[in-house]
């Protein structure tokens, strides 16, 4: 599960501070889902915040399940609005899908 988290961790740092660094490419994708640039900068937030979250113990399965949803929201935006490439987005939803079920111990527990 190291291994997954860290290639994770790379991935979201690497999409996050593209979505932050106002990449041309991004603010591409961006422009063409037409909500403007403010989700932009929320989306690479998260993904920012929830690369640091895989590693703060007790917090790895909610960073998990917030990158899950992300990500579950990131590809409906592509596949209506935008088009391909899909299948980065459909492999860190198998991660992150795996790490949340992973710690699914801890999730249970923020919620009971």
């Amino acid at each position: 599960m190291t291994t997954l988290r860290a290639a994770l961790t790379l991935a979201f740092l690497y999409f996050g501070l593209r979505k932050l660094g106002s990449f041309s490419t991004d603010v591409a994708i961006y422009d063409a889902i037409g909500f403007g640039q403010f989700p932009r900068y929320i989306t690479g937030s998260i993904e920012v915040i929830g690369a640091g979250l895989l590693w703060m113990r007790g917090w790895e399965g909610l960073a998990g399940l917030l990158l899950l949803g992300t990500m579950i929201v990131g590809l409906s935006a592509l596949l209506i609005w935008v088009g391909p490439p899909y299948w980065h987005m459909l492999m860190l939803i198998v991660g992150t899908g795996t790490v949340a079920y992973g710690y699914r111990d801890q999730i249970v527990g923020l919620i009971s």
